[in-house]
């Protein structure tokens, strides 16, 4: 997986004539200091073999460690890194568009299984974090939906109807053009991830950092230092995954900004807007995180390099003084996302011996704990109904 890391000039540098702002790392990161786990020099052997310690790879090892098998996972940077320390902390039912707009994309029977799978997938992190006593600062103040036309508006209020039906609490506040989910979530990703790998250790896994790993093939793989043999490899690196597999992942750049913390409530809960190309959210400690803003320069924000642009920090940082004109940005950062060909992830077996746990098109958070365990079953030979929704050679 290639390392293509932050820099860490002050925040409130200036504007280098490149057309990037200064970068910082994300705040999450910058917040948590990283275990030590050791790099791997020479050979090894495992049960499977997982490549990428983000949210993916550190689900599916736990999984498997809490089933009994010994899996080993290798990280070329250090967990949580990459996107799963670079992301915003929502914790939501569904794909990124309302309901209405998935079930025109996928049909309403298939858009009601995503729903549903996403749903066992907060209740899962429910069960992880009181099982393994992870602090991570999951709270569940609910998301809102918020149009950002007529169209989009209509579509809320049909998602609202329909999966009222399913037992879903939601409700409408039409003059914000939002509907309101009750039951969604946000966390800390990176004490997630971290306590999720600490967790996978404690069930005997093995995790190794700074671990590059260069090749794959049915019996195990090849690292810089050696070569790793296992039953089963999983592929576990999002958008770095056709450096390693044939997969229909396309690298895109996200970004984000934080504040130092505001001492009103700015917002009450986190939103996702224009069709979730625009988020943020307000932390118990009165941060404000802004992030998204891409479809106002897509042609710009694609590819593996972790750099935040003035064009979209712009954006950003206008949503914020127009909200909070008070706040000080404290934080600048940029991520990749691996954007699937459908916006729904791949989870499940790619070839003989060759597993996939990627594509999450900027969803991690809603489906990767629960992808790692069907991924984690699949691998034992365990049969799940929800096989085909995440095939990676689907249609």
């Amino acid at each position: 997986m290639p390392k293509t890391g932050c820099g860490s000039t002050p925040p409130h540098s200036p504007i280098c004539a490149c057309g990037t702002v200064p970068q910082v790392t994300s705040i999450w990161l910058d917040e948590i200091a990283a275990d030590v786990f050791p790099r791997l020099d020479g050979d090894a052997a495992a049960d499977v073999a997982i490549v990428g310690a983000g949210i993916a790879g550190i689900a599916t090892a736990y999984h498997l460690a809490r089933a009994g098998a010994k899996p080993i996972v290798l990280e070329a940077r250090t967990v949580a890194e990459a996107a799963s320390g670079r992301n915003a902390g929502f914790l939501l039912a569904g794909v990124a568009e309302n309901f209405a707009a998935a079930a025109k994309r996928y049909g309403e029977e298939r858009a009601l299984r995503v729903w549903r799978f996403t749903r066992h997938n907060q209740q899962l992190v429910r069960e992880v974090v009181a099982r393994e006593q992870i602090d991570c600062d999951l709270a569940w103040n609910g998301s809102a939906q918020i149009a950002g036309d007529d169209s989009e508006w209509a579509e809320a209020r049909a998602s609202a109807e329909r999966l009222r039906r399913e037992g879903v609490r939601v409700r409408l506040v039409p003059e914000e053009r939002a509907a309101i989910y009750e039951e969604d979530g946000e966390l800390h990703p990176v004490k997630y991830v971290r306590g999720l790998a600490r967790a996978a250790a404690r069930s005997g896994a093995r995790i190794f950092d700074g671990t590059r790993v260069t090749a794959v093939a049915p019996d195990g793989l090849r690292t810089e230092r050696g070569r790793v043999r296992a039953g089963a490899v999983v592929a576990c690196v999002n958008a770095y995954s056709q450096h390693l597999v044939p997969l229909r992942v396309r690298p895109v750049r996200g970004q984000m900004l934080a504040t130092a913390p505001v001492g009103r409530r700015v917002f009450v809960r986190p939103a996702y807007a224009h069709r979730g190309y625009r988020y943020w959210r307000q932390r118990a400690d009165g941060r404000l995180l802004i992030g998204g803003w891409r479809d106002t320069a897509r042609d710009e924000e694609v590819g593996e390099e972790e750099r935040t642009t003035r064009p979209v920090q712009d954006q950003l940082e206008s949503f914020l003084r127009q909200r909070a004109p008070e706040a000080a940005i404290s934080h600048r950062w940029a991520g990749i996302m691996g954007f699937s060909h459908d916006a729904l992830p791949y989870a499940g077996r790619l070839a003989d011996g060759i597993f996939v746990n990627a594509g999450f098109t900027g969803h991690g958070m809603a489906f990767a704990t629960a992808t790692g365990e069907l991924v984690a079953d699949l691998v034992r030979g365990v049969s799940r109904n929800e096989t085909d929704l995440y095939a990676p050679e689907r249609p």
